[in-house]
C-alpha cells in the first residue's frame, strides 16, 4: 500500500518507519528541507532507542521530500502527523495544521482518505472533512479518519509497531476497509468507533495516566506518616490485573510535553461544555504541588536554610533516556531551589546543552559535562528520572565521587540497599543513613 506521511517531526519519523517496516512504500513530506536532506542521509536529531537504525534499515521503504506535489498528487491516502502545541490554558494552536491541510488540498487530483494522527480537539475531525471538501470544491471524495497516536519518548517504535489497540474514528465503509488495508501487518485490535470518541479516547487516556501519578504521588506522602514503604506500596497495588504495575511510580511529578498537555486541552474542553472534571482538576493541582514537596524534604535533613548547600539535580528532560526538556519537572525543582538561595550544578547526558539554552542565565547555577564532574562539586544530589545512567551507578561510586554520599532519590531510580555507604533519602520510603 501506498501512503504519504505528512509532517515529519518525531510522530511522523516513528510512522514513515513504522508503516515502511511493515511493508508499505511510504512518501514523507516535510516543509523543512534541512530535516529532508539529513532524513536522506539516514540522519534524525531525536534522541530515541533504535529510531536511527530503523531509518536506514527501512529507507528503501521511505520517500522524503519537502514537495507537496510530489507527496500529495495522485496519493490516496493521507495521514497528518503535525504537532499540536497549546497555549498553556488548553486552548489548541490549530493555524499550522490547517495549512498543512489547505495545501495538500491545492494537490489532490482523486478520491482520498485522509488519516489524522495528530492529538486535536474532539470534533476537529468532521470540521477537517467540510474544511477540505470546500477548498477543492468537492470534486473528489474526502474520508477523514481520527487515528489517534499512542506512542511514547523511549519506547516509541515498539509502541507503533506493536501498539496496544488501534483506535479509528470513522463514518463510512469505504474508511473502515482502508484502515483495515493499513493495519493488516499489525498484530493488534482494530477498534471502530465514531469520529468524537476516538479522538476523546486519546484525551481521556493521558488524562488517566495523569490521575493515576497523582494518585500514587500523594500515596507516597501517607507512606511517610505510617511508616509504610511506598515501593512494596505500588508493587501490590499494582499485582492487581484491574490496576496494572504501570504509572504507579511515586516522584517529583508528571510532566512532558503530552502528558501535561492533553489533559490541560480535556479539561478546557469540559469547561466549554459546563461540564466539571473534579478528580482531573484535583490532580492537576496535586502535580503541581509536588516540586514544594521536595523542598519540604530537603528541609527536613538539613534545616530551614539551604542557602550553603550545592545540589546536583540530576535528569533534566521530562523522563529518562530522552532528551526532550519540554514541561519537565527539572523546570520547577529548579525554581523552587532558587527561591531558597541554592547553589545548583545540573547534568543529563542527553539534555544538558539543551538545557542551558533554554534557562535564563543565573550566577546560581552552573552545568556539569558528566555524572561524575555533577557529584564530585555537590553536598548532596537530587535523581529527577529514571536515566539508565543513573541505575547503574555503584556504591562505590558515590564513595569515590562523593566526600559525604548523599542522595535525595524523587524518581525510585536508585536501590538504597546495594547502596550501604550512601545517606539516602526518598519521599514514601524510610530514610537510609550510612551502614544502617
Amino acid at each position: 500500500m501506498k501512503v504519504t506521511v505528512v509532517g515529519i517531526g518525531f510522530v511522523g519519523l516513528v510512522n514513515a518507519i513504522g508503516y515502511a517496516s511493515k511493508g508499505h512504500e511510504v512518501f514523507a513530506l516535510d516543509s523543512d528541507k534541512r530535516n529532508v536532506a539529513a532524513l536522506r542521509k539516514g540522519e534524525t536529531s531525536f534522541v530515541e532507542p533504535h529510531l536511527q537504525e530503523e531509518l536506514i534499515k527501512n529507507r528503501d521503504n521511505i520517500r522524503f521530500t519537502s514537495e507537496y506535489r510530489d507527496a500529495v498528487y495522485n496519493a490516496d491516502t493521507l495521514i497528518i502527523c503535525n504537532e499540536i502545541t497549546d497555549d498553556e490554558k488548553g486552548h489548541c494552536d490549530l493555524t499550522g495544521f490547517y495549512n498543512t491541510l489547505k495545501e495538500c488540498c491545492k494537490h489532490i487530483n482523486n478520491d482520498v482518505t485522509v488519516v489524522i494522527r495528530s492529538t486535536v480537539p474532539v470534533g476537529t475531525n468532521r470540521e477537517v472533512k467540510s474544511f477540505m471538501m470546500n477548498i477543492t470544491n468537492q470534486k473528489h471524495r474526502i474520508d477523514v479518519v481520527s487515528n489517534p497516536e499512542f506512542i511514547s519518548q523511549g519506547t516509541a517504535l515498539k509502541d507503533m509497531l506493536e501498539p496496544s489497540r488501534i483506535v479509528c474514528g470513522l463514518t463510512s465503509r469505504a474508511a473502515q476497509l482502508k484502515m483495515k488495508e493499513l493495519y493488516k501487518a499489525f498484530e493488534s485490535t482494530l477498534l471502530i468507533v465514531s469520529p468524537e470518541s476516538a479522538e476523546l479516547i486519546k484525551y481521556a487516556s493521558n488524562a488517566y495516566l495523569a490521575v493515576k501519578v497523582s494518585y500514587i504521588n500523594e500515596i507516597a506522602d501517607l507512606c511517610e506518616s505510617l511508616h509504610a514503604d511506598i515501593q512494596e506500596v505500588s508493587y501490590g497495588i499494582g499485582l492487581d490485573p484491574r490496576i496494572g504495575p504501570k504509572y504507579l511510580s511515586s516522584g517529583i511529578g508528571f510532566g512532558g510535553p503530552w502528558l501535561t498537555q492533553d489533559t490541560r486541552v480535556l479539561m478546557e474542553t469540559a469547561k466549554n461544555n459546563d461540564v466539571k472534571l473534579r478528580v482531573l482538576d484535583a490532580a492537576m493541582r496535586a502535580n503541581d504541588r509536588r516540586p514544594s514537596r521536595l523542598i519540604k524534604k530537603l528541609k527536613q535533613v538539613y534545616g530551614d536554610n539551604l542557602s550553603t548547600k550545592r545540589f546536583a539535580v540530576l535528569g533534566l528532560s521530562y523522563k529518562g533516556n530522552t532528551g526532550d526538556i519540554r514541561q519537565s519537572p527539572a523546570n520547577k525543582v529548579i525554581a523552587e531551589l532558587l527561591k531558597e538561595d541554592c547553589r545548583i550544578i545540573c547534568y543529563d547526558s542527553l539534555s544538558t546543552s539543551t538545557f542551558r539554552k533554554k534557562m535564563k542565565a543565573d550566577q546560581h547555577i552552573a552545568y556539569a559535562q558528566s555524572l561524575d564532574e555533577a557529584l564530585k562539586t555537590c553536598d548532596a544530589a537530587i535523581f529527577l528520572t529514571e536515566s539508565q545512567e543513573f541505575k547503574d551507578l555503584t556504591n562505590s561510586q558515590f564513595l569515590e565521587y562523593m566526600k559525604h554520599p548523599i542522595v535525595f532519590d524523587f524518581k525510585g531510580v536508585l536501590n538504597p540497599y546495594a547502596l550501604t555507604d550512601v545517606e539516602y533519602y526518598a519521599i514514601g520510603k524510610k530514610p537510609r543513613r550510612k551502614a544502617e
